[in-house]
């Protein structure tokens, strides 16, 4: 199912909303016990003829790129990342592949929170909701949080629940932080 629902202003409650209603139109659970999701295999059973590569680009910073025509969708992820930077950078292709209607997305991450570009905001806050959404990821981290472990700890152990990497967990963090707030009172 395609939204194409590109809007320059959304905001991030309703990018929020779009994103629940993905999750739960491809068979995700919000209770689910282990909620996890591994991107690349979405992306094969939801893209119209779906070709994933893995190249070898020459920067790390260079995370993926999306292709898309009415007939077939290709997406090329960074050999060079790891395979929890993978699941994220194939997530963010298809919220792309998802919202927005242009054909080609070449996307990076040199200064990942630091985009003007709205686009580029969309498919990374989410891909964060679909792989970490708040209604999971609040309670996880404040349980972790309660429990004395420190930082680095919780961030490694939540960056093994939800398949991400470290710094998606950290950005995840930030970009939560009032709602984490709001949650602890």
């Amino acid at each position: 199912m395609l939204y194409n629902v590109f809007m320059k202003n959304v905001t991030k409650t309703e990018l929020y909303k779009t994103v629940d209603d993905l999750i739960v139109n491809n068979g995700f659970n919000f209770n689910a016990i282990n909620y996890c999701v591994d991107s690349i295999e979405l992306a094969k059973k939801v893209c119209r003829n779906v070709t994933i590569e893995y190249l070898d680009f020459n920067s790390i910073s260079i995370c993926g790129m999306l292709y898309k025509t009415k007939k077939s969708t290709s997406i090329a992820l960074n050999s060079r990342r790891s395979s929890a930077g993978r699941n994220f950078d194939c997530m963010h292709e298809l919220i792309h592949y998802w919202l927005h209607d242009a054909e080609k997305y070449y996307c990076d991450n040199k200064d990942i929170r630091g985009f003007n570009d709205h686009i580029e905001w969309q498919a990374n806050e989410g891909a964060a909701q679909f792989l970490m959404p708040h209604q999971i990821f609040i309670p996880a981290y404040l349980r972790l949080q309660r429990s004395n472990y420190p930082l680095n700890e919780i961030i490694n152990r939540l960056s093994q629940k939800f398949n991400v990497g470290a710094q998606s967990i950290k950005i995840r963090i930030s970009s939560l932080k009032k709602e984490i707030e709001n949650h602890q009172t």
